[in-house]
């Protein structure tokens, strides 16, 4: 009889597990926020361009959602809100955003967009071939002087912004980039001085004295001498794209204002303006 009577309440027992809603069950479906839109993100993916990311939806809406874009899955510093203007930094770099949504006696939820790589400001649309000369007796280093400048060429806040790839060969091209003595850079054109750098026809013409000491009025200002070497080869490549000299009343000066003789009461600024791209050589 015992042996009856404790068969007969496994299988009440059993039922009644089958009947009922499993406690885990039902607090499973309590607590979870059930997303019906996820949050996606918009903009062009280029340098100086702005991302933004939609707000994800849910049944049961959160009482906070908060952003925090990453670089290559790794957060990105100060970066938490439902924009993000991309750096010349993130250049090549992955970048998402994840959404964080929380409500009380909820689980938070956390959502990442899918990556996208970042390119340059502008896609590509020209290639300049370009050689490197020089003039005179030269002490600086050469070979450390072609590095730098074609960093500065293809820089990403330099002319590569406007879609302008440059490309050093071995002898000739459509530009030439000389490095030359002071005493030498008249030779090119009567109208070229030998304390300053100077463009006559294909030659970008540095001047040594420049590039080794940059200039009085940029060092009054506080400027580095890497940022002098940016601003003289973007200059002088600048009269070679087209471009004359540009005045400055306030702010960061062009890079076509004559900013090693005067700042004329600007910031000192190594790269073009938005104003100063579509070259008119390329247009």
């Amino acid at each position: 009889m015992i042996g009856t009577l404790r068969a007969s309440f496994f299988v009440l027992a059993l039922v009644a597990g089958l009947l009922l809603p499993s406690a885990g069950a039902q607090a499973d479906d309590e607590q979870h926020l059930v997303m019906t839109r996820s949050p996606k993100m918009s903009g062009s993916p280029r340098v100086a361009h702005t991302l933004s990311v939609s707000k994800p939806l849910f049944r049961h809406a959160p009482d906070k959602t908060s952003y925090r874009w990453m670089k290559d899955g790794k957060p990105i510093t100060g970066a938490w809100k439902p924009t993000y203007r991309v750096s010349w930094r993130d250049l090549g770099h992955r970048i998402s955003v994840r959404t964080v949504s929380t409500r009380p006696g909820y689980v938070t939820r956390v959502f990442d967009t899918p990556a996208r790589t970042i390119g340059h400001r502008k896609a590509w649309r020209r290639t300049v071939t370009y050689s490197v000369q020089t003039r005179g007796r030269i002490v600086a280093g050469v070979e450390n002087f072609k590095k730098m400048s074609n960093e500065t060429l293809n820089h990403p806040r330099g002319w590569r912004s406007d879609g302008i790839a440059f490309r050093r060969v071995a002898t000739g091209g459509s530009m030439i980039l000389v490095l030359s003595e002071a005493r030498k850079v008249p030779s090119f054109s009567s109208s070229c001085s030998a304390q300053w750098s100077c463009r006559v026809g294909k030659y970008v013409v540095i001047n040594q004295d420049r590039w080794q000491d940059a200039s009085s009025s940029w060092n009054r200002a506080g400027g580095s001498l890497r940022d002098y070497r940016h601003m003289v080869v973007n200059h002088e490549t600048g009269h070679w794209l087209g471009w004359g000299h540009r005045g400055c009343s306030s702010g960061a000066a062009p890079v076509m204002t004559q900013q090693s003789i005067d700042l004329q009461g600007c910031r000192f600024n190594p790269w073009p303006l938005t104003s100063e791209l579509n070259v008119p050589r390329y247009r």
